[in-house]
């Protein structure tokens, strides 16, 4: 009989072997090939190896294994789906303690991400793998890991188990919200014991829609969980709060702290320093930070000295709501009439008044005291008020620029700003620098008024009081009122005018009334501790109203009317350069001021009066300075104007 020839050799033997000194240092080394691989006792072996049998002798591991969902993705046919071999390696498996073992804390991250950086838009989550891997690689446990080496950090299979991976959303999962808290309390220990205390974890437990209460992940995150020093947990914390205490969030967002936090001022208070943070309880609960009998501690963290009446802040006041801050809400209406008549009337005058000069320029071409100067000038402003409006002019863009941001801290540009000036906390120590300007250009003001008065008593001066070179409105501002609104409607002659026109005294005493407000809301602002002797805390609540609301008519009506009445119109654009030169040519003395003009010549005094003309060169200089601060003003009322359409679009 003719015997069968020999199977042909293999040509690719490289599955049959493998390095037994790699295999001898195994948890599987006491064990045989068959123990793994059963039916290679056959030979020839099969071109291809059966898959190991772990579960033989892991059986409860397999289980868990087939009920998760690598399991599950392994029965429906994935090819992708990892098996035992791809977390634990093959024939040189070590255990998790071991530094080489795949499963070693330092090494899993890897492991994971070899199959996760390649996965798709996880619905749970809305990130893809890759995403994913990349939060946790710069996550404070990743971090702990990867650069700090640490082996108690969380690891993927810390949250969400090794065998049985399931979806956060699956009931039985370690990552699913109802059992998140013992998951993280699984290492941190005392944090656990603190929140399960707190009002949130009652929620949590109680059951039906109430039944919300937040778990970690919701407040720090699943795989982007970052330190809580930092700047941006310590801003982002806030908008994690207002997910759940919306009209809470809204009010403090328009509080003194939440703006600066929303500017980055890291040591503005945010919720969790008034509330505690795992720790937040009832208001009602005698334990609660802000309980009546905590709030005085409360607030003495940060205002060292903080006392009764200063504990009478109303942290989220709403000065709309009229029901229950009537007082906030009759003081922010007044405003809001104030504001909304003085630029209604004061707009439709300056609309008038530029058409109805366009009007006149058509007709009788350019005014005399548009044409250059004959040579001859008059003093306006003796160096004194030069000085003084110079102090007005740093002061107020000053106040403005570092103090704007604040009143719309959720626009992006009062970010930057605010940025730029070195955040929140340098912002605030310029602000203040620019108060004391104010205040010494004040009382260099009292001073020369105090001066002028007394000179016009000793001269002997009859009337002097509401007299043509007095800043107090007379009859005379009120019948010039009406008489230009004639001529603005082509029904009369434009009025003549003396030293002072009525627009002019009143940016005078508008200015005068809003230094004081603005400055004496801004004091007790400054210094809550030393208000707080003699005021009640919610008066606080009232200054900030007051201070925010009379600075923001003070920015629109400088920026807009005044800057018309002195700078914008036909006769004078771009720039009316007497306030800083001081003198006003002849004749624009007689165009403008036909009154003083012939009252100082009646009684010799014009003479006194006379000066040489400036050289061009400072009035070119002062142009530019005029121009610089027209575009930086116009340009902050243009953004005023846009946070204002898209805060009414939003709400």
């Amino acid at each position: 009989m003719v015997s069968s020839p020999p199977a042909a050799p293999r040509s690719d033997l490289s599955g049959l072997y493998f390095d037994q000194q790699l295999f001898s240092s195994s948890v599987h080394a006491g064990l045989g090939c068959e123990d793994c691989h059963p039916g290679l006792g056959r030979l020839p072996h099969p071109a291809s190896l059966p898959d190991p049998q772990c579960d033989s002798c892991h059986a409860a591991q397999a289980d868990r294994y087939s009920r998760g969902v690598h399991g599950r993705e392994l029965d429906e046919g994935h090819a992708q789906a990892p098996r035992c071999w791809d977390c634990h390696g093959s024939h040189r498996i070590l255990p998790p303690t071991k530094r080489d073992s795949w499963t070693y804390p330092l090494n899993i991250l890897t492991v994971c991400s070899s199959c996760h950086k390649e996965h798709g838009i996880a619905p749970d989550v809305e990130a893809t793998g890759r995403d994913l891997v990349e939060y946790y690689v710069d996550s404070v446990h990743g971090r702990a890991v990867s650069e700090s080496g640490l082996i108690v950090a969380a690891t993927c299979v810390d949250c969400h188990g090794a065998h049985q991976v399931l979806p956060s959303s699956h009931p039985d999962s370690p990552v699913h919200r109802n059992h998140v808290p013992e998951t993280c309390g699984a290492c941190h220990v005392g944090i656990s014991e603190v929140y399960g205390e707190s009002i949130h974890s009652q929620l949590r437990k109680s059951g039906g829609p109430a039944g919300r209460g937040p778990v970690c992940t919701e407040c720090h995150s699943a795989h982007r969980i970052t330190r809580v020093q930092t700047s941006a947990f310590a801003r982002d914390i806030v908008e994690e709060c207002g997910h759940c205490h919306q009209d809470l969030y809204s009010t403090y967002r328009e509080s003194y702290h939440g703006q600066v936090n929303r500017l980055g001022y890291r040591r503005a208070a945010r919720c969790s320093d008034c509330h505690g943070a795992h720790d937040v309880r009832a208001v009602s609960d005698p334990h609660s930070r802000v309980s009546d009998e905590n709030r005085i501690a409360t607030c003495g963290r940060c205002h060292e000295g903080a006392n009764a009446n200063f504990a009478q802040f109303i942290a989220h006041a709403d000065h709309r709501d009229r029901r229950r801050q009537p007082l906030l809400f009759g003081v922010w209406l007044y405003f809001i009439i104030a504001m909304s008549g003085t630029f209604t009337f004061f707009g439709l005058h300056s609309v008038l008044w530029w058409i109805r000069s366009f009007i006149e320029r058509a007709r009788n071409g350019p005014s005399h005291h548009e044409e250059p100067g004959c040579g001859r000038a008059y003093v306006r402003f003796r160096r004194i008020h030069r000085v003084t409006h110079a102090l007005v002019i740093i002061s107020f863009m000053g106040l403005t620029f570092t103090g704007i941001p604040l009143k719309f801290s959720d626009q992006p540009w009062a970010l930057m700003l605010a940025t730029a000036l070195g955040g929140g906390n340098v912002m605030g120590i310029f602000h203040r620098c620019f108060a004391i300007i104010m205040l010494i250009y004040v009382v260099i003001h009292l001073g020369v008024v105090i001066r002028w008065a007394r000179g016009q008593r000793k001269a002997g001066r009859k009337g002097w009081l509401f007299g043509p070179d007095s800043l107090l409105p007379v009859g005379k501002d009120l019948r010039d009122l009406g008489g230009m609104f004639r001529w603005f409607l082509g029904r009369g002659v434009m009025p003549k005018f003396d030293r002072w026109t009525y627009w002019e005294k009143f940016d005078y005493w508008a200015d005068a009334v809003g230094t004081i407000i603005i400055g004496g809301s801004g004091l007790i602002l400054a210094f809550p501790i030393a208000a707080s002797m003699i005021l009640p805390g919610w008066f606080f609540n009232v200054a900030m109203i007051v201070h925010g609301y009379e600075a923001l008519l003070a920015v629109g009506f400088i920026f807009t009317m005044h800057f018309f009445n002195a700078h914008l119109r036909v006769e004078k654009f771009p720039t009316d350069t007497v306030i800083f030169s001081g003198l006003l040519s002849e004749a624009e003395m007689r165009a403008e001021r036909p009154l003083q003009f012939e009252r100082l010549q009646r009684e010799g005094e014009l003479d006194e009066l006379l000066r040489t003309p400036r050289p061009r060169w400072r009035k070119t200089a002062a142009r530019i300075v005029g121009v610089t601060l027209l575009l930086a003003g116009s340009t902050l009322i243009v953004l005023i104007v846009w946070a204002g359409l898209t805060s009414f679009g939003q709400g």
